[in-house]
């Protein structure tokens, strides 16, 4: 499906956004930034990178988008704005040039477009949002996944504000990995060190770190974490029971199952060691609800009202959410990945994953 060939050119338009995001981090304090209505944070950066990607380089290809952001971006005419926040002049230019060689790499997509109509393309323009406007833009990463009939095929994770820029991408089907970062040696041992968010983490985490014990190392966004996963190697690993959506994790998954690793619900592992993948397809509802399991939140429901309640029926969450946790390891060794499970299982005795 010429998967390394699109894999190489959303590489490619990566790098030709790199200087616009540089300018616009250093921009957060000129009213670039909002809360939205779930808490979460939402940047102009956020709404420019969707907008770049799924129209300027992806559009016309016949690909299905699902992507993070509903916003209005109008870069046609100065001034520019993202969602009712005005762009600075100052970044007009790189837009504009941002527009033009990405127009460059549609126009060689579109040559190909046939190889792509049955691909859904799930984009995360920023992952770590909060990481940008906090000084922590190394830690904030470009994801954009590719999914075939429900499963994450091929992705690119890319961090535009580490120096220099770091990057991972990988389709397991092609044999395709590419990427500068650098990637830990060993195989086959017993996680010491586990990835978590920079913020609270649950009582289920926290009696983890106590049972293993393991070193916690905090980070901020899951493309991130799952960069720093395959610097760390099988000494690392990443698991979680508060929710996500499946942008963050579509590419995440597909790079670390082209290097043999694996990104999994964590719900099944724990309660019957099934190695279960969420399901990549553009919908309405949300393929893989399960009811009374996960505990809705201002992120994933549809009805902020009923935030703090269980999920029971599926119309409650929205269509991407992911409600059952995630589990990932750079590694495929089932006694690593068994001993890791059983010890979960142990401490979800004592302290329930919330799936939130």
């Amino acid at each position: 499906m010429a998967m390394k060939e699109l894999l190489q050119c959303c590489e490619q338009a990566c790098t030709i956004m790199t200087p616009l995001l540089t300018q616009l981090y250093k921009m957060v304090d000129s009213g670039i930034a909002k809360e939205k209505g779930d808490k979460s944070i939402f940047t102009v950066a956020d709404g420019l990178v969707q907008c770049l990607v799924a129209e300027k380089l992806l559009g016309g290809t016949g690909m299905r988008i699902v992507g993070e952001e509903d916003a209005e971006v109008q870069i046609r005419t100065p001034p520019f704005t993202v969602d009712g926040l005005t762009i600075p002049q100052e970044a007009e230019k790189a837009i504009t040039e941002a527009v033009e060689k990405l127009g460059a790499l549609n126009a060689k997509l579109l040559t190909m477009t046939p190889a792509y109509k049955d691909l859904t393309a799930f984009i995360d323009p920023i992952d770590g949002s909060r990481e940008f406007v906090t000084n922590l833009g190394e830690q904030c990463t470009v994801c954009i996944g590719f999914a075939v009939a429900g499963k994450p095929v091929a992705g690119i994770v890319y961090r535009p504000l580490s120096d220099p820029p770091t990057w991972a991408s990988g389709c397991e089907a092609e044999g395709y990995t590419a990427g500068n970062i650098t990637l830990a040696e060993g195989a086959g041992e017993l996680a010491t060190n586990l990835l978590t968010s920079n913020g609270s983490i649950s009582p289920f985490i926290e009696g983890y770190l106590a049972k293993r014990p393991a070193t916690r190392v905090k980070s901020g966004g899951v493309g991130n974490k799952m960069l720093m996963l395959l610097e760390g190697g099988s000494k690392m690993c990443y698991f979680q029971d508060r929710g996500v959506s499946r942008w963050d994790t579509c590419a995440a998954q597909a790079i670390l199952e082209s290097r043999g690793g694996m990104l999994v619900k964590l719900a099944p592992l724990i309660s019957s060691g099934a190695k279960e993948s969420y399901t990549y397809a553009e919908g309405t509802v949300n393929a893989d609800f399960v009811p009374n399991e996960a505990k809705l939140t201002l992120y994933n429901c549809t009805d902020k009202a009923q935030a703090g309640e269980l999920a029971g029926d599926v119309s409650q969450v929205r269509p991407y959410s992911n409600l059952a946790g995630l589990f990932a390891v750079q590694t495929r060794d089932e006694v690593v990945i068994a001993t890791l499970a059983d010890t979960l299982r142990q401490v979800a005795c004592t302290a329930a994953p919330l799936y939130d």
